[in-house]
């Protein structure tokens, strides 16, 4: 269903106040994890063990080093085979303040990692989590996107594979040399920042690879409906960014005549060492097929999707197809907690943050933030951002339109010839009640003088205080995959 950007807006804002309230009648403390986990029923990696599906920007879990697929093995020494979920849930609440768990994944077998809670007034609310709410300040820094792709995958249920630590290829054919180097050299990059070794003497399985980019005869370049299907998004993992392929969304019907070439690629994985001495046992196999739409080599496809198909590995989800999102996140950190309630007030600061250096304390009222005032009520900062949004739609670039995960179907990206523009209109804080636009005011766009420095203004018991914070720009980004 089709979302206004108003009512969405209104409603994401409001949403944060009614939180707040009910966490205040429950608890004098909220502490955070920032990660969640499922039981796995694969086979091959994690059986009966809770695999982490979600790591939170920002989070503790973040900066404990959790990642995505580890399997959790104990928690505060209490092993986590065959426990329920409710089970190992409640054994996060048995210590106040920080808590141990053991995890396996490609790089460790076992490793025991102290993680620290997130603390806080059940009323204050991070900067991480209001980044997202002002998100339209600056999409190019906070995305919250989905696209899928039609990548199938097999895996042999007798493999287990935290047991494989290293990888090597089959022997590449002389006629294709040159290709299947290039090819290999993104699995390398890929399969080690998992925590795998590439290693050509001894490896513990063979990576086999086969491909085929060919023309279709019946493509017609000024067919009356070429050009005029919905444009397909894929999120570049090297740079960060989401960039726009020329291939069909494999949901959409396609007239032949408006296919330029057919694609496919596959890869396999053989075990050398575990399952059947002196045989090659194929464990895992892999493979897309892609409508191409326009000019696109198979390099140029498989530099930017192989790393994405290969986050189907090891824990592969459905196997017919692959749904990913995309969630990424920058921003300016200075360790202040707002008050839920009112926005102006501050109710937690982290313990050695920017502003705890600064000597910002908790009750200090907020005035202004870089010269802009922070008198608004929760009414009126609603009410400027949306119609911020309406006022400056034109200002944006329709060439990056996308929907992001909330529905919204006018998420652009500003337009590069209008940056000017942008700050002015951001600078309008009567009008528009911007001043959380801090959160991203180390982009041109948002403030023309890009300052290294945030100036807060703030009321202590009657006494006006300033304050010059040197904020963190915090940035991070996940890629779920099912």
């Amino acid at each position: 269903m089709k979302r206004t950007l108003g009512i969405a807006i209104l409603f994401f804002i409001g949403s944060l106040f009614i939180v707040g309230k009910v966490a205040a009648q429950k608890n004098a403390v909220t502490c955070q994890l920032g990660f969640a986990f499922e039981i796995s029923e694969s086979k091959n990696w994690g059986y009966k063990e809770p695999v982490i599906v979600d790591v939170t920007p920002g989070s503790p879990a973040e900066r404990a080093g959790l990642k995505l697929n580890d399997i959790i093995l104990s928690v505060n020494k209490n092993g986590t085979y065959q426990q329920s979920f409710e089970t190992i849930a409640s054994w996060f609440n048995l210590e106040d303040a920080e808590m141990t768990i053991a995890i396996r994944n490609f790089e460790h077998s076992f490793k025991e990692i102290r993680l620290a809670k997130d603390c806080r007034h059940p009323n204050a609310i991070s900067e991480a989590q209001l980044a997202p709410v002002f998100a339209f300040y600056s999409l190019e820094d906070v995305q919250d996107r989905r696209f899928i792709m039609p990548v199938t995958t097999k895996a042999n249920e007798a493999a287990l594979f935290h047991n494989y630590r290293s990888f090597a290829f089959a022997p590449v054919n002389e006629a294709t040399r040159a290709i299947d180097e290039r090819v290999n050299a993104i699995f390398i990059r890929s399969l080690t920042a998992m925590g795998l070794t590439y290693n050509t003497e001894d490896p513990d399985f063979i990576i086999q690879t086969y491909y085929g980019f060919e023309s279709n005869p019946m493509f017609k370049v000024d067919s009356p409906t070429y050009g005029s299907y919905q444009p397909v998004w894929r999120y570049d993992m090297r740079n960060r960014r989401a960039v726009w392929v020329p291939v069909y969304d494999p949901s959409e019907p396609v007239r032949v005549d408006d296919i330029a070439y057919d694609l496919e690629f596959g890869y396999r994985f053989y075990d050398r060492k575990f399952m059947e001495v002196g045989e090659s046992t194929l464990i895992w196999e892999s493979e897309v097929k892609e409508r191409v739409s326009g000019r696109y080599t198979l390099l140029d496809y498989l530099e930017l999707n192989l790393p994405l198909m290969l986050l189907k590995f090891p824990y592969p989800g459905n196997p017919t197809f692959a749904a990913y999102q995309v969630k990424h996140l920058k921003y300016n950190y200075t360790g202040v907690g707002y008050n839920m309630d009112d926005l102006k007030t501050v109710v937690s600061v982290d313990a050695g943050s920017p502003a705890a250096l600064a000597g910002i304390l908790p009750g200090d009222v907020v005035v202004k933030v870089q010269g802009q005032d922070f008198n608004h009520s929760t009414r009126s900062l609603t009410e400027g951002y949306r119609r911020f949004l309406a006022e400056t739609m034109s200002l944006r670039d329709r060439g990056t339109r996308y929907t992001d995960v909330n529905g919204f179907e006018e998420c652009m990206f500003w337009d590069v010839s209008k940056y000017r523009q942008v700050s002015e209109a951001i600078s309008n804080n009567r009008r528009y009640s911007t001043a959380f636009s801090y959160l991203f005011n180390f982009n041109q766009y948002v403030d023309w003088n890009t300052p290294t420095s945030i100036n807060f203004e703030v009321d202590r018991k009657g006494n006006r205080l300033f304050f010059g914070i040197s904020p963190h720009v915090v940035e991070s980004t996940h890629i779920l995959v099912n």
